[in-house]
């Protein structure tokens, strides 16, 4: 069943859930330090403590969109928040270190859930006029999870301590929980396919890498999760200036976010999610030379790294937005959202020690290796998104064909 009328506020909860899951990554990061000093671990083994949810989306990404096909997008969501809010619970008492990391670890389970049911019933909950911008909008949660963490979680860590930033995710978490119950509705579409058998790791993971329709996006969104983190992270670092530098490590996050949104905008009203993908990436290869030519003439870099970032935004929201041009299904794109957070999972993962390893330096010399990784994932992206342009049979202006439900 297709809407006519986009439910917009379902589609901002569900956003907002969204942001609450990012934020299972985020409130560790925004305290890192203090975090670390509480369980008095080296900064290597804190570390983990980002990075461990990430271990369940690598692993179980897929397989997690079939099961929540089987049971419901619905009720996964709610599971996952009452499961999300306990295990936040339970960190926020400061268990001991095998306790705490392995209560993290189990906090995939519960965001993995919820990055994978909510773009699902967006789709379900927009008119097709308006599919590519709502999920340019959930495209903007991780962004947001970490500038609103950033913000807020070193203010509650000064106020009440590590443990209170914690327990301040899982009283969110919890708000969140009954206002889904209260304000979610039962979408049509996405009550539990029983015809979903659950499949083996292996057949599922066969089944869904044999169709284009579900791998494309997480492909495509692979070379931007492989070099967005490092970019945020390194390129402040050849900033001679530290003025500078302490700028973009605030404003290239939050203009990514600004091009995510645009980039749904665009794709929705002007062309399509594979147009935006290719001037995305494009723009970013031409935008990573220039840094590296002002680095070499010795000029500061601040205007240029952060038009970067906005092209780099436009890649996030845009490979969103594939996944509904490519299939309206419920089971695909529950699937195709499998696939995107495993790939993003590991390209998220992978990034930031091969970024690390090839920095030579500081100045132009040291960001030339840096570049032409850069411009060879973005090379590598273009011609995945030109493969999903010539699959969604679309031409480049949305004005001159028709909205397709499937």
């Amino acid at each position: 069943m297709t809407l006519t009328r986009t439910r917009w506020v379902p589609i901002g909860l569900l956003v907002v859930v969204g942001i609450a899951a990012g934020m299972q990554f985020a409130k560790v990061a925004a305290v890192f330090l203090p975090v670390a000093a509480a369980f008095d671990a080296p900064e290597t083994v804190a570390a983990l403590f980002v990075s461990a949810p990430a271990v369940v989306g690598m692993v179980l990404g897929l397989t997690a969109s079939v099961l929540a096909a089987r049971i419901g997008f619905r009720r996964v969501i709610v599971g996952c928040l009452a499961i999300g809010a306990i295990l936040s619970l339970v960190q926020s008492f400061l268990p001991p270190l095998p306790v705490f990391l392995g209560a993290r670890v189990l906090e995939g389970i519960a965001h993995l859930g919820l990055v994978i049911s909510c773009p699902v019933l967006i789709i379900l909950l927009s008119a097709p006029r308006h599919v590519s911008l709502a999920m340019s909008l959930w495209g903007a949660f991780f962004g947001l999870a970490f500038a609103f963490a950033g913000w807020l979680a070193p203010i509650v860590e000064q106020a009440g301590g590590v443990g209170a930033v914690f327990l301040g995710h899982a009283i969110l978490l919890a708000v969140l929980l009954a206002a889904v119950l209260l304000v979610l509705p039962h979408v049509p579409g996405e009550q539990p396919n029983r015809e979903a058998h659950p499949e083996g790791f292996f057949r599922a993971h066969v089944d869904a890498y044999r169709s284009p329709r579900q791998f494309l996006p997480g492909v495509v969104f692979i070379f931007h999760t492989l070099m967005y983190v490092p970019l945020v992270t390194f390129v402040p670092l050849f900033a001679d200036d530290a003025s500078i530098a302490g700028v973009l490590l605030v404003w290239m996050p939050l203009v990514s976010i600004i091009g995510t949104i645009a980039a749904g905008f665009v794709g929705q009203y002007t062309t399509t999610p594979p147009v935006v993908l290719i001037v995305g990436y494009a723009g970013v290869a031409v935008l990573v030379i220039a840094t590296w030519a002002l680095l070499a003439v010795e000029i500061p870099i601040l205007l240029v790294p952060l038009a970067l970032m906005f092209f780099s935004g436009l890649i996030q929201g845009a490979a969103f937005g594939l996944i509904p041009s490519l299939s309206t299904d419920p089971t695909v794109t529950s699937r195709a959202n499998g696939v995107l957070t495993q790939l993003g999972n590991l390209g998220s993962t992978v990034g930031p020690p091969l970024f690390a390893s090839l920095i030579a330096g500081t100045g132009a010399a040291g960001f030339a290796p840096v570049m032409w990784l850069v411009v060879a994932l973005c090379a590598g992206g273009g011609i995945m998104s030109a493969i999903a342009l010539r699959l969604t049979g679309a031409r480049p202006l949305r004005s001159a064909v028709p909205d397709k439900a499937g």
